[in-house]
């Protein structure tokens, strides 16, 4: 069994939607509420082609990708934002994915305040940062060491620009990123839902911050 890193093309988007999907499960109310009925077909179906328009509309986003040689298959999918002196836009969630306005609403609540720390972080660091977004891997194929080669791929490239690294750490991912250098700021930061939604489950992480390796 060997695992080749690449990078994800517009083809691949199907398949890589598919992994995020089975890896977040229903446990992440955060990706929920972003990407509604995400296990259905049409739900997958709308989340691959929301991948496509995020990997080609983004200059500071690349998606990577973790392949079985043996089966050809993708295993696992990292979504990478390396910022060298830019912002990214502050920009809301849109579409008709949502079955009526107010779950578009909770959305776009969850959004904008799961990115607090990222934002946040990035302007303190004069817009120089490398962020993993997102990594995700099949469940059939965890514990393998493909989270470990996708992780790598963004802290060597954060390592070069001598810059830090983010990460917004489920408890899954948390024990790798230590491991991989990651320090923890924040112990539990928990996205506050307005009174409207607080009935609604909320989302919680550890953020996780790794600095340059020295040369």
């Amino acid at each position: 069994m060997v695992f080749q890193l690449g990078i994800c093309s517009n083809s691949d988007c199907d398949r890589a939607f598919a992994v995020i999907s089975a890896a977040f499960a229903h446990d992440h109310p955060y990706f929920d509420y972003t990407f509604p009925s995400h296990d259905t077909l049409a739900g997958r179906k709308a989340g691959a082609e929301r991948t496509r328009t995020f990997k080609n509309s983004d200059p500071n986003t690349t998606y990577v990708k973790v392949t079985d040689s043996d089966t050809g298959s993708i295993v696992g999918i990292a979504k990478w934002n390396v910022y060298d002196g830019v912002f990214p836009d502050e920009v809301g969630l849109d579409g008709d994915y949502w079955e009526n306005e107010d779950e578009k609403e909770l959305a776009n609540e969850m959004w904008a305040g799961y990115l607090v720390p990222r934002r946040t972080a990035i302007r303190e660091e004069g817009r120089k940062v490398v962020s993993l977004d997102l990594q995700c891997v099949d469940p059939a194929w965890q514990r393998r060491g493909v989270e470990r080669l996708l992780v790598r791929w963004g802290t060597e490239i954060a390592d070069r620009m001598g810059v830090k690294t983010i990460v917004e750490a489920t408890p899954q991912g948390r024990k790798l990123y230590e491991k991989e250098g990651f320090e923890v700021e924040i112990e539990n930061y928990t996205v506050s839902l307005s009174e409207k939604f607080s009935d609604r489950p909320t989302q919680s992480f550890t953020w996780m911050v790794r600095p340059p390796a020295k040369a």
